[in-house]
C-alpha cells in the first residue's frame, strides 16, 4: 500500500528546475542593480558640485535637479548592497 496522496499532482522536475533557475536570474540581476546604484551615487555628488561650480545650474537647471533626483535614487536603491554577498 502507497502512503502518496494521488489526488495531489506533483509538479514535474523541469518545473521546479525552471523556477530555480529563474531565482537565480533575477536575484544576480538585483544584486547587480544594487551594485550600480550604490558605485553610482559616490560620484554623482562631485557630478552635482562640478555643474554649481561652473555655473550650469543657471543655463540647464533641470539637468542639475535630475542629477539630485538620480543620486537620492541611487542612495536608496543602492542602500542595501553588500559585495561580498
Amino acid at each position: 500500500m502507497s502512503t502518496a496522496d494521488p489526488s495531489i499532482p506533483r509538479p514535474p522536475a523541469v518545473a521546479s528546475s525552471l523556477q530555480a533557475l529563474l531565482t537565480t536570474i533575477v536575484g544576480a540581476v538585483v544584486s547587480v542593480f544594487r551594485g550600480v546604484a550604490f558605485w553610482a551615487t559616490i560620484p554623482l555628488p562631485l557630478v552635482i558640485a562640478g555643474t554649481l561650480a561652473t555655473n550650469v545650474v543657471a543655463t540647464e537647471p533641470f539637468l542639475v535637479g535630475g542629477l539630485v533626483v538620480l543620486n537620492v535614487l541611487c542612495a536608496a536603491l543602492g542602500h542595501n548592497y553588500s559585495p561580498n554577498a
